[in-house]
């Protein structure tokens, strides 16, 4: 176990997990909410999740210095022919070793033998990871910088041999057969890397992408793969007609005969494909037909921007973003990756596409085009948000935890009422049961002046659910019956102060 920890050491100061809903998407990937944890790793982590203990483990390759000793190309498909890509990294010379995902995708990583810094890492994985046809893949580590300062942490890949073999993450020998976790130890040692090493890294060539429509949008190029059914021919046909009009201009008509005997099964009739490419030719009716189906189950407008004969690609383009964080603290801090670089957001900078703007142009220097305020939810933050990770915040900053600080200071620390009618002047009053006294509009009003942000309403239903709390009563002062909460009273504790002794050194 030692030696694996070694291999896959990262960030140590947290660490992810993803708790399966046991549902999959439609490509077969498995579904859960994932978060992040802010704690050194436990060490009997490494063995459960060598046990296949679920959850799975999750490490944060970059570290609180910004490097690291591993890094990953995620290649998010599925029914992949590992062998094939196996083969391809041979042929480019690439110290790539690849591990099945147990939702047959594919993780290829980069071992070295030091830590190096994570934006090396990232820029050999991305050159490589274009090399071998799967640029737009997510890279671990997703940051070159992480801004510890501001509680962030980074983002969590998890880790092969969840269950050794049996969990199907595991690296291939030679033959293709999987691995055993020693043989692994083995295949590590001989293709980790030095830094040296990594630098020296060349990427010979490119291989051509293996997309149907090239440079098109990417709906018709996932029905190309996941085929284009028999009910919704004609949309699907229409699409390719007018990618083709874009990509094709001088023969667009003879390319969309050409796929309709390619792609759509059985082929539409000649009749029926003329009619649509007489719709097609005329001027404002060639535009896609994102809405109608089967184009709207697979459509993603956020990457069909990128595509030079994509939706919206000659529009002012918005900077590449992806791995949105969450820390639940009150209120929230958001992360998000924009261009290469680490932003911090307000929920209203997340919210609102202005001030989002605004925010990328103060911390990254990045122009952003401002879209519609729909188009910024349903286009990119929906997006986001179904790959959030959430990270837990420091206890001491929960707001239960800042409550009881701030009661213990209004009722030990400040001075004490020796009569219940001293409430009337702002004290808080204990009596000989063990119970303190005190008005909710008092406490409040110092609460205030300690810099808490929570209004009146949500601090008296924090104070309700604390375990101190017993009541809230009428109580008679004088000519007055205030209201009055009724706690258990607190404990003043005694701070011990070190008492060594210093030997001045006389000048």
């Amino acid at each position: 176990m030692q030696k694996f920890k070694d291999i896959f050491e990262g960030n140590n100061s947290a660490y992810g997990q993803l708790i399966l809903s046991g549902e999959t998407t439609d490509k077969g990937k498995a579904v859960g909410k994932a978060f992040i944890k802010r704690e050194p790793i436990p060490d009997h982590f490494w063995q459960d999740h060598i046990d296949g203990k679920d959850p799975a483990l999750g490490v944060i390759p970059i570290n609180e210095n910004n490097e690291c000793r591993w890094g990953c190309i995620d290649v998010d498909q599925y029914n992949l022919d590992h062998m094939a890509i196996m083969r391809n990294i041979k042929g480019l010379g690439f110290p790539l070793v690849t591990f099945r995902s147990k939702s047959g995708g594919a993780h290829l990583f980069l071992f070295t033998k030091e830590f190096i810094s994570a934006s090396l890492m990232q820029s050999k994985l991305k050159a490589m990871s274009d090399a071998l046809g799967f640029g737009g893949s997510e890279i671990f580590p997703k940051q070159t910088e992480i801004l510890v300062e501001r509680g962030d942490t980074g983002n969590f890949l998890n880790l092969p041999y969840h269950g050794d073999i049996e969990g199907l993450r595991y690296t291939f020998k030679a033959g293709g057969e999987a691995a055993t976790l020693e043989e692994f130890y083995s295949i590590y040692d001989e293709w980790s890397q030095t830094k040296e090493e990594v630098q020296s890294i060349v990427v010979k060539q490119k291989l051509e992408t293996n997309e149907a429509f090239k440079d098109g949008p990417p709906c018709l190029n996932t029905l190309a793969d996941e085929g284009f059914g028999e009910g919704s021919r004609n949309n699907a046909l229409f699409n390719v007609a007018v990618y083709h009009k874009q990509a094709n201009p001088d023969n667009w008509e003879d390319k969309v005969l050409e796929d309709n005997s390619k792609w759509m099964n059985p082929p539409l009739g000649f009749q029926e494909v003329k009619a649509l490419m007489a719709s097609v030719g005329k001027r404002g009716y060639d535009k896609y037909r994102c809405k109608d189906q089967p184009i709207c189950g697979v459509c993603n407008p956020a990457k069909c921007r990128t595509k030079k004969f994509g939706v919206g690609f000659e529009e002012e383009q918005m900077p590449e973003m992806d791995t949105l964080t969450k820390i639940n603290s009150n209120p929230p801090q958001w992360f998000l990756n924009v261009a290469g670089k680490r932003i911090e957001l307000k929920t209203e900078q997340l919210h609102n596409p202005n001030l989002f703007a605004i925010a990328v142009l103060d911390q990254a220097n990045i122009v952003s085009p401002i879209p519609k305020a729909k188009d910024w939810r349903e286009i990119y933050l929906k997006a986001l948000m179904n790959s959030l990770e959430e990270i837990e915040p420091l206890e001491s900053l929960k707001h239960n935890e800042q409550l009881e600080n701030l009661l213990y200071d209004f009722t030990i620390h400040r001075s004490q009422a020796r009569k219940k009618e001293d409430i009337l002047n702002k004290s808080a009053w204990t009596d000989e049961e063990g119970f303190t006294h005190f008005r909710m509009d008092d406490f409040f009003s110092f609460a205030k002046r300690n810099n808490w942000e929570v209004d009146k309403i949500k601090t008296g239903n924090l104070i309700k659910q604390l375990d101190s709390f017993v009541d809230e009563i009428r109580m008679k002062l004088k000519n007055q019956t205030p209201r009055v909460v009724k706690i258990k009273a607190m404990t003043k504790y005694d701070v011990d102060v070190t008492q060594e002794k210093y030997t001045e050194t006389p000048f």
